[in-house]
């Protein structure tokens, strides 16, 4: 009988817990690949949808107003277009708020703007049918309940919903980074059992002089690959979400603020002539929101940034495109301005939504550049979300087969200890 203390006990011990260690290792590495690939898909399918929803209900009822000022601008003419494109704006705003609401999970601060907008809207639409029906009368209550509409829609909905979107970029930013986190438990698990297994061979060759042991050699080589395996589909992996963060979602990020930056001046330009005389405000807005997009002097410039940012040329040309159609907008909108300052009102409303100034039909009008530009920053921002889908899947598919090929592997480290430890027990019988 072999006490506890001889050298075959402490053999078995040691392959114990090299073993040990190794299927630890093993659950480990399954572990950490298993919840990055989860993050990795949650960053591809539920939160960079859930951030583009967002920004399209933004979007949606930003246009919803822009487009019900345009109508009540035509008077009892209220264009088909105009009525057919405010109520489209609505059943989107309504369609993604339900979805919304279904799938931000246990996003508090993204279930409380849902529940602002869906309280909201009801009467928005209220008062922009009470002002559209007045309109049609020729009444002059019209004009204060869109303007009431409007500082609803502005005070309170449209920050809402851009609360939202930042809420849940701000989401997909840290399931980003869990997903990019490294697995320092896995590596700390293999380098542990590389460390035992070097430390049992030298023990092994100081009692037998044999310099190798082929079991824990093939042991050491079965968990060495598993390691270098987890470290190169991650560091893939890493990388590819890196890519999908600054050349995807952040390029996207920005082409949104330019869409919300115009909508913005949009809405503010069409409620100045809404004002009648009384639209300084919005006129300043306007400049404020049309310069962010594209003013050297404040150091924004939206466009410009966006288009340096975009991952390729196909997308650097449908903002620069877009940024072509801002200039001529704002050029159009300073001359309505000053036809509107020099009491044409007619003229003004003619170069904005269409009409005869100075005996002429106006047919480039700010409304036509601006559904123009936002025309083209759409495409961009379908365009950069292509590509960072692309990069998100990358980075899920960088660690397929990583946890069924370590446990194999780590079940081969297993088998390589049992076989060279028995190798060495039998010499002992």
């Amino acid at each position: 009988m072999v006490g506890t203390g001889s050298p075959p006990a402490r053999l078995r011990l040691a392959g114990l817990v090299i073993a040990l260690a190794t299927v630890l290792f093993g659950a480990l590495l399954a572990t950490a690949v298993h919840d990055r690939q989860t993050a990795a898909a949650n960053v591809a399918e539920q939160s960079a949808p859930l951030s583009a929803d967002a920004a399209e209900i933004y979007r949606s009822l930003a246009d919803a107003d822009a487009t019900a000022a345009a109508g009540f601008l035509r008077g009892i003419e209220e264009s088909h277009a105009d009525r057919v494109t405010y109520e489209a704006n609505i059943r989107t705003a309504s369609r993604l708020l339900a979805k919304a609401a279904a799938r931000t999970g246990d996003s508090f601060a993204a279930q409380r703007q849902i529940t602002i907008l869906n309280r909201e809207l009801p009467g928005y639409t209220g008062l922009v049918e009470s002002a559209r029906s007045a309109n049609r009368e020729n009444k002059p209550v019209g004009n204060s309940y869109l303007r009431y509409a409007s500082e609803q829609m502005r005070s309170t909905m449209l920050p809402a919903a851009e609360d939202m979107y930042h809420a849940e970029t701000r989401r997909m930013a840290a399931i980003r980074a869990d997903a990019a986190e490294p697995p320092w438990a896995a590596y700390g698990a293999g380098l542990l059992v590389l460390a035992v297994i070097g430390f049992c061979s030298y023990r092994l060759y100081l009692a037998t002089n044999r310099l190798l042991n082929l079991g824990l050699v093939a042991a050491a080589g079965a968990v060495l690959v598993s390691l270098v395996w987890l470290t190169a589909g991650h560091a893939m992996a890493r990388s590819s979400l890196a890519d999908s963060d600054t050349h995807g979602s952040a390029s996207v990020q920005l082409l949104t603020q330019s869409r919300i930056a115009g909508l913005k001046a949009r809405g503010n330009e069409n409620m100045a002539l809404v004002a009648r005389g009384e639209g300084a405000a919005y006129s300043r807005e306007f400049d404020y929101w049309a310069g962010a997009m594209d003013d050297k002097d404040k150091g924004q410039r939206l466009m410009q940034r966006s288009e340096q940012q975009a991952e390729d040329k196909a997308g650097q040309v449908l903002v620069a495109d877009a940024w072509t159609e801002l200039k001529d907008w704002k050029k159009l909108h300073d001359q309505a301005r000053k036809q509107d300052d020099l009491g044409d009102y007619d003229a003004a409303l003619a170069r904005t939504i269409g009409g005869k100034a100075d005996g002429k039909t106006v047919k480039d009008t700010t409304e036509r550049r601006f559904a123009a530009m936002d025309r083209k920053l759409a495409a961009a921002v379908e365009h950069e979300q292509q590509q960072f889908q692309e990069q998100a899947e990358n980075g899920r598919s960088a660690l397929t087969g990583l946890p069924v090929g370590g446990a194999v592997l780590c079940l081969l480290g297993v088998a390589g200890t049992v076989l060279g430890v028995g190798k060495r027990l039998a010499e002992y019988r």
